[in-house]
């Protein structure tokens, strides 16, 4: 696909942008074990994609440092994020936060990969396929295990802030 082909005006842009963030979207936090040791990213682009094979699918903006780790490793793990991890999502949603990352939530290794212990559930995946289409490369992963966790509620992001279905007063805006 040509680069002109996937460039829009920018008022298509920001009127998409605008109609996105009224979509709430469960928030993980994608890990993986680079050659330079842990990486990790905060996501809402996931989903599941397949039964038969038990697959996912996650995108990844291709200008992510995340995105260099990943290709080496060929693997990943996503945690699904629980209202009690908003800190850690910020921190490794925020280039600001990046000394600070791991040093986060108490973290076990999951299949080799690192895995956030107070996360709802963390499914550690091997990349099965992979494919670039405008900002992001997105990738399959074949799911190889699942970890579930008795949790509190869900951490969700809608409208610039996190939120949950529980009510509560607690908003957080990015």
């Amino acid at each position: 696909m040509s680069e002109a082909a996937v460039t829009c005006e920018p008022t298509l842009m920001d009127h998409f942008r605008q109609a996105m963030r009224s979509v709430a979207s469960s928030v993980f936090l994608v890990t993986t074990r680079g050659p330079e040791g842990n990486a990790g990213m905060t996501a809402t682009a996931v989903c599941s994609l397949s039964f038969d094979p038990v697959s996912v699918l996650i995108c990844v903006n291709r200008s992510a440092a995340f995105l260099k780790a990943l290709e080496a490793s060929g693997k990943f793990a996503l945690n699904i994020l629980s209202r009690d991890d908003e800190e850690i999502a910020k921190a490794f949603g925020s280039p600001t936060g990046r000394q600070r990352r791991f040093g986060l939530g108490d973290w076990y290794e999951l299949d080799g990969m690192p895995a956030l212990r107070s996360s709802l559930s963390t499914i550690v995946c091997d990349v099965a396929s992979q494919t670039d289409f405008g900002s992001h490369r997105i990738f399959v992963g074949q799911v190889s295990q699942v970890h579930n966790r008795d949790g509190g509620p869900e951490l969700l992001y809608c409208r610039g802030t996190f939120r949950s279905l529980q009510s509560d007063s607690k908003h957080s805006r990015l």
